[in-house]
């Protein structure tokens, strides 16, 4: 071993000895473990659309040039209708052979081609026109369209604020319970997997009408989003006497 490595190891030795006196000493402090919650309930303001345009053939060539033609008067008709094109995005182009299971055998039925196209809008009043336009393509299938809000982060970064002084608050309720008080925050640490996800409403390729709880546009029902944020604080637990 060269007196470099040998260097090394001692100084990695060091910190990891004073790393775990350090944490040794922060096991052994008194302290009050809590988790704080908050949510935040806001009426979306955009809409997420998420489609998938699928033609099928005996031939690939006419059916890629086939599904070229399809893309594109979608595309054209989401600008028609005001979706900002700087919103709309294509992904997963593929081809292939188009596979089908018949009397328990698999079987080989010419070629596909597909595209999955994401946009999103503020007007919710263009629904109702796309919805109808959608559906006037057999090839286009609406896998779900969900709702988001534009200052989304903000609300997040309010909203865990909130936790952590719930979190607080719980600490010092209990600690008062006992006769003592809480000191220095010696843990905060947020629980990623608390995190409340937008719901998505998941619609078919049929027309419907549901009357919005708001009086908005016909169609769709934006009502509320949850941002919910969970956050686990320790602080240290201080006994008088």
């Amino acid at each position: 071993m060269t007196k470099f490595a040998a260097r090394f190891v001692l100084a990695t030795s060091v910190l990891i000895a004073f790393a775990s006196l350090a944490r040794a000493d922060d096991d052994a402090l008194p302290k009050v473990t809590v988790y704080g919650t908050a949510t935040t309930e806001v009426t979306p303001d955009l809409m997420n659309w998420h489609l998938t345009i699928t033609n099928k053939g005996k031939d690939l060539a006419p059916v890629a040039d086939n599904h070229h033609r399809i893309v594109a008067g979608v595309l054209k008709l989401l600008k028609d209708s005001g979706i900002d094109e700087q919103k709309i995005q294509t992904a997963r182009m593929a081809f292939g052979e188009n596979w089908v299971y018949r009397s328990n055998n698999r079987v080989k039925e010419g070629y596909y081609a597909s595209t999955s196209v994401s946009f999103e809008m503020s007007d919710f009043d263009l629904y109702r026109t796309l919805w109808s336009g959608l559906a006037q393509d057999e090839h286009v299938s609406i896998d779900y369209v969900g709702y988001d809000h534009s200052k989304r982060i903000d609300y997040q970064n309010e909203t865990r604020i909130k936790a952590l002084l719930a979190a607080k608050e719980k600490a010092k309720a209990l600690a008062e319970t006992l006769g003592s008080q809480i000191g220095e925050p010696l843990l905060i640490e947020e629980d990623a997997g608390s995190q409340s996800m937008y719901p998505v409403p998941t619609f078919s390729n049929n027309l419907r009408t549901v009357e919005s709880a708001e009086g908005g546009s016909e169609g769709i029902a934006k009502g509320k989003i949850p941002i919910k944020i969970r956050i686990k604080a320790s602080f240290r637990l201080i006994t008088q006497g």
